[in-house]
């Protein structure tokens, strides 16, 4: 499903990553660990596109996305959802949970956020409120409401 080959990534002239290979196939769970600094922000970053990396290759279900528009990675199921707080701070749950499906989700929006409510029930009583720990499901429930065939989620956790 998601193919990386001999990624060479960074900033500027900065190398952060160097010939990094990922396999990740349907039904997996993937998980990147390392200190900070050490290219797992960078390895997001080059796969959603918001940077293209300097050489190599990253496939997702078998279409070449290599330095593609972050538009058009997400409108091909792939979603990625920043580390911190980069979400719309003063936009409520509800708002933020429907930014979140505005590329994708858009047709399937109403019977979405039932979905959302039903895994995370507590959501319902803060649908008008901003902060706390809501910060970090609001962004992870937009992520899986813009993808509604549940394919590929990117969790940047920081």
């Amino acid at each position: 499903m998601l193919e990386v080959r001999n990624l060479d990534a960074g900033y500027g002239q900065v190398q952060v990553l160097r010939g990094i290979d990922i396999d990740v196939q349907e039904g997996e769970i993937v998980a990147v660990l390392g200190s900070n600094g050490a290219g797992k922000s960078t390895l997001n970053n080059n796969i959603s596109g918001l940077f293209k990396p300097f050489g190599g290759a990253i496939r997702f279900q078998g279409h070449d996305i290599t330095g593609n528009a972050p538009a058009d990675i997400v409108s091909r199921g792939l979603v990625q959802v920043p580390e911190g707080r980069r979400i719309f701070p003063n936009l409520t749950v509800r708002e933020n949970l429907e930014m979140g499906s505005y590329r994708r989700g858009k047709p399937n929006r109403r019977a979405n956020l039932e979905r959302v409510v039903d895994i995370f029930p507590r959501l319902s009583a803060r649908m008008g409120q901003l902060g706390g720990d809501a910060f970090r499901r609001r962004a992870t429930d937009g992520g899986d409401r813009a993808r509604p065939d549940g394919r590929t989620l990117a969790v940047d956790l920081g």
